[in-house]
């Protein structure tokens, strides 16, 4: 016997919850399907939201063992309470999953299950045995962390992220592989912690994505903290001998031995789609994800996906963007597109790294002729009174229309700056759009309006010359 519904979707994450919550508040017959009891998905089970209490807790620590620099002393008893960090973390998720699942009892059209999904056919999923048809699908189970192919005894044995967050006590020492967003945002919290730490990343910088600009400032600080960085490195092998790590690698072809306790691969993510039986449905998919068109429709139009386990940008925020065209495209009469140029994320490193619309190397991709423009917060009254000018403002902007298509900010606190950012990206502001508003003083929000009137008098005396 099967039962029937509207909508199923698998994944109850960032992308999946919003479309399950939005369909049936209009009436929409809907199946929400996790393998977790609750909502919330990776990205508040193990993903942003621990390591952002964890993270919140370091860094108030290193605020308290730093004081010094404004002139405040204390004596020796300044200490961090590991287990109740823990415990605030399981507080707030647990929090947060209970106010998902409460939500979701007062929306009469909406059935939560937990348990593992498989396509049957293009109608039909199981889940534990029991049948359940739909008219239309979305596939919503994100991604996991790639563990790549390398020799050795050790390699599953590592730790990714989530291992991290549930360890009871503070690690003595860790080594990570790869020195992509999540390695660097983490490894910055434990040295400050007291963690020994070192990264090997087989690339030429860290944050490849990322511009040197931005990722000169995070990798000085990173030394800083006494964090040892090798770049330019050819893994080859982990082995796990006596409780040690043994690290086998090259660099400038040199071979190289590590021993460490804890090692975390950091190497990347890939779509969670183990187990869906996706052949049996019809819908194509690659190493990269679920192939989707620009309305987030898989091969079978009847049935769409969003999130982590397609090839977009993998942010628990644009994930909530695309259920939001999902649920359009499902149910309303005219569709709708996604648009990832104004796209914005946060790398929570020390300084912050956040970057909305389009950066410098996908303006080149694309043959768009731009000019930059650069605040530094060197000369910034809030950055100097805070001690913290290691960082800028830069607009990215189209020559031909003058508008400000990217923002790319470096500062302490630049994920509460990248707001005022988006909405400059959304509404396609030009400087002199920018330089019409009047921002507080002193404030770091304040190098918005610095920087246009800054472009402002460099165009104007331009023309004076001309």
């Amino acid at each position: 016997m099967k039962t029937e519904y509207d909508l199923i979707i698998i994944g109850a994450g960032p992308a999946g919850t919003p479309t399950a919550m939005a369909a049936a508040q209009f009436g929409i017959k809907v199946l929400l399907i996790d393998k977790r009891e609750a909502p919330g998905g990776e990205c508040l089970f193990e993903g942003c939201i621990p390591s952002k209490v964890l993270e919140n807790a370091a860094n108030k620590y290193w605020d308290v063992l730093t004081c010094s620099t404004f002139n405040v002393e204390l004596k020796g008893s300044e200490q961090i309470h590991w287990e109740a960090v823990l415990e605030d973390k399981d507080m707030i998720l647990k929090k947060r999953s209970m106010a998902a699942l409460k939500q979701i009892a007062r929306l009469p059209s909406l059935d939560f299950k937990q348990g593992k999904a498989a396509f049957v056919d293009g109608h039909t999923v199981e889940v534990g045995g029991e049948l359940f048809g739909f008219k239309k699908a979305l596939i919503a189970t994100g991604a996991k962390s790639s563990i790549p192919d390398i020799k050795g005894n050790g390699v599953d044995k590592v730790w990714t992220n989530r291992d991290l967050f549930f360890e009871e006590e503070i690690p003595k020492e860790l080594l990570f592989i790869g020195a992509g967003a999540i390695s660097c945002e983490l490894v910055q919290m434990f040295a400050k912690l007291g963690t020994k730490c070192h990264v090997l990343e087989r690339g030429e910088k860290i944050l490849k994505h990322i511009s040197k600009d931005a990722t000169d400032i995070v990798y000085n600080n990173m030394l800083t903290l006494g964090i040892k960085v090798d770049l330019n490195i050819v893994l080859e092998k982990i082995d796990y001998e006596n409780d040690k790590f043994i690290i086998h690698f090259k660099q400038e072809g040199k071979k190289q031995i590590l021993e460490y306790d804890n090692v975390v691969m950091a190497t990347g993510r890939v779509a969670n789609l183990d187990n869906l039986a996706l052949e049996k449905a019809k819908v194509a998919y690659d190493e990269k994800g679920i192939l989707v068109n620009e309305k987030l429709q898989s091969s079978q139009e009847h049935i769409y996906a969003c999130g982590d386990c397609i090839n977009s940008p993998k942010f628990a925020h644009t994930a909530s963007y695309e259920a939001g065209v999902v649920v359009h495209n499902m149910y309303a009469p005219s569709p709708h597109v996604v648009d990832y140029d104004k796209n914005s994320w946060v790398l929570f490193s020390d300084p912050q790294i956040a970057v909305v619309g389009i950066d410098e190397n996908v303006a080149k991709k694309r043959e768009i002729e731009i000019s930059t423009e650069v605040y530094n917060y060197e000369i910034d009254a809030r950055a100097q009174i805070d001690k913290r000018t290691d960082g800028f403002v830069k607009f990215i902007i189209d020559k031909k229309t003058k508008i400000i298509i990217g923002v790319e900010i470096v500062s302490a606190d630049a994920s509460s700056l990248a707001g005022e950012a988006s909405l400059i990206v959304a509404n396609k502001m030009t400087a002199m759009d920018v330089l019409g508003t009047i921002h507080p003083h002193p404030t770091l929000g304040e190098a918005f309006g610095k920087l246009a009137q800054q472009i402002f008098f460099k165009s104007m005396m331009q023309k004076s010359k001309s």
